[in-house]
């Protein structure tokens, strides 16, 4: 029996990308939920309730919460990296950002690029197997991701 791409298992690989996007997605919410006072009421998904009951959400720790998912962020990466582009010596300014999810087989990654205050701009999650070379994961929310991203320093400006 042959399947499409569609109806396909997903690699250990992919199915790494996927979970960690999904980890990334339920943080984000959670954390989005914790740090705004509209969001009263609003239905989370079960992975974002799950977060908040391990954080101990009490329906009034909204800010503690909101800092221990930040905190939780920033342990989760292997290595934050950054590179430059050409330029003259003394000059140098980073320009793209990596932060090393997995190693081996499967690894995983955030690559992307800075603005010229050393924010992070544009990211996107990318998978590599043994054998293979980094492949996009394009089933991540964008927001979710630059939230991610955002937790780390890059530079000064």
């Amino acid at each position: 029996m042959t399947t499409t791409t569609t109806e396909r298992e997903l690699t250990h690989a992919e199915q790494n990308a996927k979970a960690h996007a999904e980890a990334i997605e339920a943080a984000h919410e959670a954390y989005e939920f914790c740090i705004s006072s509209t969001e009263k009421g609003r239905n989370l998904s079960r992975d974002a309730k799950q977060i908040l009951r391990e954080m101990e959400y009490d329906g009034t720790n909204h800010q503690d919460v909101a800092d221990a998912i930040a905190d939780q962020t920033r342990e989760a990466p292997l290595s934050v990296d950054v590179r430059s582009g050409w330029s003259r010596p003394g000059q140098l300014i980073a320009e793209d950002f990596q932060i090393l999810l997995s190693t081996g087989g499967p690894a995983l990654r955030i690559v992307g690029e800075l603005s010229h205050h050393f924010e992070p701009r544009r990211a996107r999650l990318e998978w590599q197997d043994w054998g293979t070379r980094w492949t996009e994961w394009a089933d991540v929310d964008p927001d979710a991701l630059l939230w991610f991203v955002s937790h780390f320093w890059f530079g000064e400006a």
